[in-house]
């Protein structure tokens, strides 16, 4: 993860004028709109979300939890199951 440096970076970028004016662009093209599917990817170093909106538009969200080091860390056992499902012959005797 980050550092001090890097949160304070996004805390002034948060308060600046064109922070609050880029995320306001954000908020107000999710707010009210409603989601119509919910669709995930493979992002190589995380599962992406992806929000449908009922507009047309579609919203990209990201959570720790679906790194790849959070995935084999929380489901080691089925990331192993599925992986001797692709490798037979490399399971142990």
């Amino acid at each position: 993860m980050g550092d001090a440096s890097d949160m304070a970076d996004i805390d002034r970028f948060m308060r600046s004028e064109e922070g609050n004016e880029y995320l306001e662009n954000i908020r107000a093209g999710v707010k009210g709109r409603v989601i119509v599917d919910v669709s995930f990817g493979n992002e190589v170093h995380r599962i992406s979300t992806t929000l449908h909106l009922d507009d047309g538009n579609v919203f990209e969200a990201q959570q720790s939890e679906h790194e790849v080091d959070a995935l084999r860390e929380n489901f080691r056992e089925a990331i192993e199951r599925e992986y001797f499902k692709d490798f037979p012959e490399r399971r142990p005797r």
